[in-house]
């Protein structure tokens, strides 16, 4: 059971926002082309069989779920690129920046990036240490997929936000038990879970756990 109430429904998330079709879109097979054609092991070898039937896809559920921009996105820990380059293919609506700790692996998004034509800012760090740097507080939002339990995620991603600013988590089935654990955290740091899975989103094998930045206070007026 969530440790929060869900404090309100997000009415920009009720539509999805409309994406490129994965089969009407020549950049996403070139794209999955490219990660199997690297001689770096950028994705398990289960997970180069389903890029195409479930990793995308499901990077696509993510992009679509996204409120219209312009706004700033933030992909934590992108790896190969999903699920961030592929929300930046899909949303040009989008400014979209992708932190990566492995060398190898940014190099590979910047390479792919430039191949692809599309634009995205590559950053090659820990997440940790990138919020501490001149990225504080630049981003409406933030994407993560497969990366960290939310006890570390949270604390990664929130310096990154501006107040208010949201995280998308992508989590598998025991996304509940996931923000259990993450519950103290979540409330030290001043957080609020704005969303949580529902039946729908297990239909589409896409789960999202929403978290909001803080705000800062209001301020009291003189009396």
């Amino acid at each position: 059971m969530t440790p929060f109430p869900v404090e309100r429904p997000l009415d920009d998330h009720a539509a999805p926002f409309p994406v490129e079709r994965l089969e009407d879109d020549a950049r996403l097979a070139r794209y999955v082309d490219l990660i199997l054609a690297s001689p770096h092991n950028l994705v398990s070898r289960g997970a180069r069989s389903e890029l195409l039937t479930r990793h995308v896809p499901e990077s696509l559920i993510l992009a679509s779920r996204l409120p219209a921009g312009p706004a700033q996105v933030v992909d934590i820990g992108s790896g190969a690129g999903l699920p961030g380059l592929v929300v930046a293919l899909a949303r040009p609506d989008l400014a979209v920046t992708l932190i990566e700790a492995s060398a190898k692996k940014a190099r590979f998004l910047e390479a792919t990036a430039a191949d692809l034509e599309v634009e995205v800012e590559v950053v090659a760090g820990r997440a940790e240490d990138v919020g501490r740097g001149a990225l504080a507080g630049r981003f409406d939002h933030a994407t993560a997929r497969a990366v960290a339990p939310l006890d570390r995620l949270v604390p990664w991603a929130l310096p990154l936000l501006r107040p208010g600013g949201l995280l998308h988590a992508v989590k598998g089935d025991r996304w509940a038990q996931d923000l259990a654990s993450a519950a103290r955290t979540i409330e030290r740091l001043g957080a609020r879970v704005v969303h949580t899975p529902d039946g729908s989103e297990a239909g589409q094998g896409v789960r999202v756990v929403i978290i909001a930045a803080p705000e800062p206070l209001p301020r009291r007026g003189r009396g």
